[in-house]
Formats: C-alpha cells, structure tokens, sequence
C-alpha cells in the first residue's frame, strides 16, 4: 500500500515538473523573454560602463527610470520562477542601485587618490589635505565645495583644474573658470598659467557676458555704472517734477524710515534702547527748528552753553507719532507741563508727551502690551509704570481733560499709524496739507542727512536686486501685490510707500541708459542668458568652476544654468555662505543655501582645515555667524592655539587711545615686522586718525596707508570690512564698532524691502553685517583687536563679550570702578551728572531714553542692591538719623540700620 502512494507521488511530481519545464520552455522560447535577456544584457553593460569613472547621479536617475518597467516585469512570479542568472542578477543590481552607487564612488575615489598621489602632494609646491583631495576627484554633476576662511579655496580650485587637464585629459578651452572681480581673476590666472603651466583663463563674469553678447553682435556694448549718480540727480532735480513721490518720500522718512520693534522681543528695557540707540530721535520739526537757527540765535546758544538740539523723543514710536502729527499739519508740543496741580510729593512735574494746543487733546503712548502689562520691566518698575498710567487717566478725568492713548501693542500689531488717526478724527482733529518741498530742501537734500545716505544706497540695492531677477518695469506690479499680502500694516504700507517711490527713479535709470545707448551690467548678464538660450552662441564646456560662489546673483546664475544646459557641463562652486557679503551688488544667499532647490542633485563637500585663524578663533567667530541658522553647518579645525584671540578694548572719548593700545601691544608680541590692517565699517572711518597728532593718514588711489609716530616702522594699512575679503594680515584693529546707523552693524542694509526681490527672505536681524563682522573677524593670523566706545557700542561686541565672557580692557589714564548697572532698564549704567542748579546727582547712560535718576550719588561708591526689589540702598535721613532707604521708595519700603554698612563710612553725602 505504502509503495503504491509513493509510486502515485512519484508520477504526479514527474507530470508537474514537465509541465512547469514546459511553460518554462514556452516563456524562454517567446519573443518577450528574448528581448528583455537582450534589455538585461543592455543594462549590465551601461552598468558596467558607468562604473569606468564616477558614478554621477544624473546616470543612476536615468537608468532607474528607463528600466522601471523592466524591473517590474521580472518580479512577476512567471519571471520569478525562471531562476535566469542574468534576470537574478539585473533585479539585484536594480533593487541595491543606491547602495552600489555609494559603494563604488567611495572605491573609485580611494582609487583615485592612490593613483593621482603625486599630482595632489605638489599643487604649486603645496600638499593638498585629505578634504582638498576629495573635492578636486570626485565627479558629481554639481559640487558644492563648503570652504572655511583661510582653508585654501584657491589651493583646492588650482588643484581641480590641473587634475583635470593632467589626469582626465580634458582640454583647457573645456573648462570655463570663473571668478567675481577683476582682481581676483589676475591673481588665479597667475597661479594656474604662470605657476600650474596650464593654458586655462580664468574669466569674471563681466568678461564672460562681454564675450558672448560681443560674438553674437560683433561688437562690444558700452557698459554703465552710472546707477547711484542717476539717483543722485533723480533727488535733486527730478523729485521736484512729481509733487506726489515729493510727499511720499517725505511720509517715508518721517514715519517709516525705521521700523519700530516689539518691547516683548528684548529681556529688559535697556536691551530696547541699546538696539534703538543708533536711532535719531529728532523729529521732523526738531529738525527744521535746529536747520532755521540764524548765526545770531547760535552765538548767544554757545555764550549761554546751551547745545543746539532740534526736538529730540525718546522713542522711535515717538518719533512716528511726531513726525505723523507734523506731516499732516497738527500742531503739538512735546512734553507740554501740564496746567493743573498735582498734590502727590513723590511725583515729579507731570509732562504729557504730545498736546495738540489748537485742540486743547493730550496724547500719551505707553509702553504696554496688550495685557496692559510691561514683562520688560522689573516687578516693581512694571508696577510703578502701570500705577502711573491709571494715576494718569484719573488726572485727566478729574480734570476734564481730553486724552488720547496710544500702546506699544498697536506697533507689535503693526497698526500705531491708523489707531492715531482713528482716534484723532473722532475728535474732530483736521489734517492738513504740508509744504513737502520746504521740508525736503530744509532737511533731506542736505548731503550730510545720514539717514538719506543710506535711504539712496537701500535704493541703489534693490534696484540692483530687482534688475538681476529679470524683472522689468511690468514686474512694480506683481511686488505691489506681493506687498499688499504683508501680514503687518505697518509693513505692509512701508512697502508700498518704497515701491511708489523707487518706481520713477527706476524709470529714470532705465530711460538714462537708452538715451546714452548703454546697458548696465545686469542687462548685460541678461542678454548673455539670451543668447546662450537661443543657442546663437555655443560652448564646448564639460567643466563649469564657479570660485566665490556666494556672491552669486540671481541674473549670473541663469546664465550659467543656461550654459551647463547647452553643453551638459559638470558644475563645481566653491565658496563660503558664511562670506556672503554683496548683497548690494545683487548677491543672493539662497543660491547658495538652498543648492538643491536650484541646481537639483549635488554633492556637498567641505574644506574644515582652516590655516590661518587659531582654533579659539574660528570657535567663537564660528558661534557667531552660526546664530542665523540659515548658513550651513561647518566644523573648522586649526592647527593654531591662541588663548585670548580677541581683545576688546574701551576707551571713553578718543579712539586713537585704544588703537594705539593695540599696536603698542602687537608690536610687543610679535615685533615690528608684523603686519597690521585696521579694518571699518565704511571708507570714511580711518577719518578719526587725520587730526592725531600721533598718526599721519597717507590716501592714494588703491591704498590708505598709515604711519604711527610712535612705531614709523610698523607696516600699517586701513581696509573696509568688504576691501578685506579674500585678505589677510598678521593682526587686525576693528573701529567703528558704535551703535549709530554707519556703525558696525550698518543699520540699513538688511531692510526687510529687499525681501521683494530676493529669492528666499533673510529675516534675521542684521544677517549680512553679521557675515561681514565674521569676515572682519576672520582676516587675522594672530588677534582681532576690537576697538569700542564705552557708551553706545555696537551690538555684536555686546554679544561677544557676553556670550564668550571676552575681557573689556579700558585704555583711559585712569582707573575707574566698573559702573553699577541702572535698575530701571538694566542695560544702562549710573552715572554722575549736574543740574542746572549745578548740584550733582544719578542718571543713566541711556538718557534721554531711560529717565532714571537719584539725588543720591552715593549710589555709585556703594552700589548697595535691594534685597526687597532690585533697586538700590542710599542713605537717608530720619528721626533717630541716617538709615539704608531703597530708591524705589514708596513703592517699597525696604531699609537697612546704616552702622551695619561700615564700608560707607567714608562716602560723601
């Protein structure tokens, strides 16, 4: 029986498998199986083939997607059971491709690197480091070369072009090299022609745009730099044709020239006023009064020793309501006394901020959010501010009164402006119109306006930005509809207002260059991308290398685009986001920052060895540019040491000090023969050395060289921020570092305008000057000496020594006490001061912001903090004699027994 259902078993498996032999013979016989064994085949020799260098990723894409159908063709089961050795090997490739890919280009580059040792080991006599060599072999379609400061980016560029031309045999015509100025291209082609031997020219941007359109047209377009001299011009003459661009400049300046900024964004009220100090708080009418003072009126302010100040507020919220007020013809005084008594001792002379005497109204805007709250203050100072505003409106009230409130909360909201006009109407307060000319010819067409300087440089930027998009007179109307979906009013009326006034000049600019028959360099770039698109002109290009990539701009960047489309080049940019400095000749980050967006797949790599900063320089200066979290990420190494490679040093009133305590110490440390650059925010800077008699500042067309008295043999020269890039010195002396509108940081170029024409916004607050303060940082081989005023210095050397505990050394004769800290905005610092009566008392370095003051200047020798609120301890005087009182007093009560505090004892009363 047993034998029987075996020898059944047997017969069945034997029938099976003839049929499934059968089926398979079928299958194989087909012509579909012949020809996918044929597609197979084709697959694992382009495989093969791919694997002859690197693997790029355009390769793998193309392979994927041209045998998908394949792939699922052979994981259906009549193809599963087939058990065909070119079928199993073809979907194991295809299912592991990425894998393999990774693989092999890590084997293909090792190899490389063995291979090419020799060449790598000796790039202008120089050893590349293990970084450099990954970046000069591999083989993406795009690169990307992340380099540090003083990394060796030229080193690395060298080496890629003589790899090349010596190992890959590609011709020289073949690669198009790059580089952004004129400069910067003679210094890499004397590296790579006279150095390398290699014939391979390296090209700006201006000489590539030139040759195209000059082949094309067989002649050479005449070029225009003629942009800031056309707005210029356009305000002092043009402005005058068009009333209402007249008062929409004048609104601009007067209301939204800065742009006031929530007090919930700051830990404290001094951090408030130190990011507003560079603000001026003169109004509109201030202005006028201080420009209409006659030479008589002046002599008797000097005979007086009165300073001659036009109406200064005290905040930019101020100034807006002022200069809103003034514009539209409703006469105010500031800080008006008010008429009516006020029976409260421990209330000093009531001053409503605004009265409108035609209208007999009150204006008064508090500092409050919209909990009517003021969390920037500390708990006894938010109680004393809110008590004061009930105490006011009950003073009103009892009074019968007319008052008009006005909050911080309505500027965090974005909408100050229209609640004031609101409330003003409803009082029945007329607007009337103002002679916009008159105040233009009084104020804003003064050459020396600071504020106008940098309003005509915001313009001349984002013009420059505008045109380098492609964008033409057609496009105001897409940007004033993109302004109009701006979430805050405030901000979204400014915009508007900027572009109705940018419209014209642009239309002047344009109309200046055809009648002049001139392009201006956009244009030129423009035209160039036009005729790549066209191919009216060809390439033979197989590699693009793009040095300084972070200048890149919008307008370049298509260009370049449209030449790696026609010529299928491999593009290699090599440059340091955290250098990104030109923003006002068109650069644009994003380009950089977000690679993949706008080139596709790419391949990152990094150069980390940095061979000119110390380790603790490139830490710190790292750290800081690193706080804007848009730059990429990058993990500087350094074989150098340098304990203290920042030094800051305070003086109180003459710069010249500090500086010269920064050369006296570097020559001490490194000698004589050790290089200084003095580096500032703007051309102008270094003026603050021509009248010392310690310094002879010498000025010719490409050098600012200076000679010190004291040490004539030390090689010192004067440099901006931006002239300093791609340099270096042995030591570095920052100045300029104020915090005023030119200082460092300048205090206009990051406008939130110029996010109409950029690719992606950089809503950090000063994101390109802290760049340019990183670029500052980074020129030197030793120490960065930074030079800084001992009120009112500049928010990034407040940062430093504050997030890196870096030591202020003060350069003065005398050796002062550090000042205690003002209890009421915290930033601010106590300091001695006389009245009028010639009576000394306690006031803050923040005045006339922060109004903090004690008629105890004991406060100074003993700086005795409350224990109760913050405040601090003064003697006093009472019944049974001297005791410890606290400032805040009456709000709190807090005492000390005065014979406890020994110490005191010598302090003068």
């Amino acid at each position: 029986m047993l034998y029987y259902i075996f020898f059944i078993y047997v017969f069945a498996l034997i029938i099976l498998v003839s049929i499934r032999n059968t089926k398979s013979n079928k299958i194989k016989g087909s012509s579909t199986y012949k020809e996918l064994n044929l597609k197979i085949e084709k697959f694992i020799s382009e495989f093969e083939k791919a694997k002859s260098g690197y693997f790029t990723n355009s390769i793998k894409v193309k392979i994927i997607n041209e045998y998908k159908d394949i792939y699922k063709l052979t994981r259906t089961n009549k193809y599963k059971k087939l058990n065909n050795v070119n079928i199993n090997k073809f979907n194991e490739i295809y299912r592991n491709l990425d894998k393999l890919v990774r693989e092999y280009n890590k084997t293909y580059i090792n190899k490389e690197l063995l291979e090419h040792k020799d060449l790598l080991d000796n790039i202008d006599g120089k050893s590349l480091d293990k970084q450099q060599r990954e970046a000069v072999v591999v083989d993406e379609d795009n690169n990307l070369v992340l380099a540090g400061a003083g990394s060796g980016k030229t080193l690395t560029i060298s080496g890629k072009v003589k790899y090349l031309v010596d190992a890959k045999n590609i011709k020289a015509e073949e690669i198009l090299l790059i580089s952004f100025t004129k400069k910067a291209a003679e210094e890499m082609n004397e590296r790579i022609s006279q150095k390398l031997g290699l014939n391979v020219e390296s090209k700006t941007f201006h000489k590539l745009g030139l040759d195209i359109i000059k082949e094309k047209r067989k002649k050479s377009p005449d070029i225009s730099d003629s942009l800031n001299k056309v707005i210029n011009n356009y305000f002092k003459e043009a402005v005058y044709k068009d009333k209402a661009n007249l008062n929409n400049l004048m609104g601009f300046y007067g209301c939204y020239i800065d742009i006031p900024k929530d007090l919930d964004d700051f830990e404290n009220l001094g951090e408030y006023y130190k990011h507003f100090n560079s603000s001026n708080f003169t109004t509109i009418k201030g202005k006028l009064e201080l420009q209409n003072i006659n030479k008589a009126e002046e002599q008797k302010l000097k005979i007086d020793k009165k300073t001659i100040n036009g109406e200064q507020v005290k905040s930019i919220e101020e100034v807006i309501i002022a200069n809103y007020l003034y514009l539209n013809g409703v006469k105010y005084i500031y800080e008006y006394q008010y008429p009516y008594d006020i029976e409260d001792n421990y209330r000093k002379i009531y001053r409503p901020d605004f009265y409108l005497p035609d209208y007999d109204v009150y204006i008064e805007h508090f500092g409050v959010n919209k909990d009517y709250n003021a969390p920037w203050l500390s708990e006894i100072e938010e109680q004393k501010y809110v008590e004061g505003i009930q105490w006011k409106r009950e003073l009103h009230k009892e009074n019968k009164t007319r008052l008009i409130e006005t909050y911080s909360y309505y500027n965090s909201e974005g909408r100050l402006l229209s609640e004031l006009e609101q409330k003003l109407s409803k009082l029945g307060i007329e607007f009337k119109s103002v002679d916009c000319e008159d105040i233009y010819n009084t104020i804003i067409k003064n050459e020396e306006d600071k504020y106008f300087k940098e309003f005509r440089k915001l313009i001349a930027t984002f013009i420059g930005l505008f045109k380098s998009r492609g964008y033409t007179l057609k496009n105001f109307d897409d940007l004033l509809l993109k302004a109009k979906q701006i979430k805050s009013p405030y901000l979204k009326e400014r915009s508007i207002l900027f572009l109705n006034i940018i419209k014209p000049i642009y239309v002047e600019y344009q109309k200046s260059l055809s009648d002049n028959l001139e392009i201006d360099f956009n244009d030129m770039i423009i035209e160039a991308t036009e005729i790549v698109r066209k191919d009216e002109v060809k390439f033979n290009y197989k590699y693009i290398i793009i040095d300084e990539y972070q200048d890149i701009s919008q307008s370049r960047f298509e260009l370049i685009k449209e030449i790696k489309r026609q010529t299928n080049a491999k593009l290699m940019c090599v440059g340091d986001d955290w250098q990104s400095i030109y923003r006002f000749t068109g650069s644009d980050i994003d380009l950089f920052t977000n690679f993949k967006k706008h080139v596709g797949y790419y391949e990152l790599l990094k150069i980390e060895k940095t061979y000119r900063n110390s380790q603790q320089l490139i830490d710190i200066a790292g750290k800081f540019v690193m706080k804007n979290k848009i730059q990429l990420v990058k993990n500087l190494k350094s074989d150098k040491q340098n304990k203290v490679p920042i030094r800051i040093l305070q003086y109180t009133d003459d710069i010249s000090k500090g500086i010269s305590k920064a050369i006296k110490d570097i020559v001490k440390n490194y000698g004589e023969g050790s290089s200084i650059t003095i580096l500032g925010r703007n051309n102008f800077d270094i003026n603050v050395l021509e009248n010392d008699v310690l310094y002879k500042v010498i000025k010719t067309e490409n050098d600012v060289i200076i000679k010190s008295k004291l040490y004539p043999n030390v090689s010192i020269n004067y440099l901006t921020a931006h002239k300093s890039k791609g340099l270096e010195a042995d030591n570095v002396i920052i100045i300029n570092l104020q915090n005023n509108i030119t200082g460092f940081p300048n205090q206009m170029t990051d406008d939130p305008v110029l996010d109409l024409v950029l690719t992606k916004s950089d809503n950090f607050d000063f994101a390109e000057e802290r760049r340019l303060f990183y670029v500052a940082l980074t020129r030197t081989k030793n120490t960065s000496y930074l030079v800084i005023p001992e009120s009112n210095s500049s928010v990034f050397c407040d940062e430093l020594i504050k997030e890196f505990n870096i030591n202020v050394e003060r350069v003065d004769d005398l050796n002062l006490k550090e000042r205690i800290a003002c209890p009421k905005c915290i930033d601010g610092k106590l300091v001695k001061r006389f009245g009028s009566d010639k009576k000394g008392f306690v006031g803050c370095t923040n005045y006339p912001m922060c109004d903090f003051t004690s008629k105890s200047t004991d406060i100074l020798a003993s700086g005795i903090v409350c224990s109760s609120c913050g405040g601090y301890m003064v003697i006093r005087s009472g019944v049974k004699g001297k005791f410890l009182g606290c400032t805040n007093y009456p709000h709190c009560k807090n005492t000390q027994r005065y014979e406890d505090e020994v110490y005191l004892k010598d302090i003068v009363s």
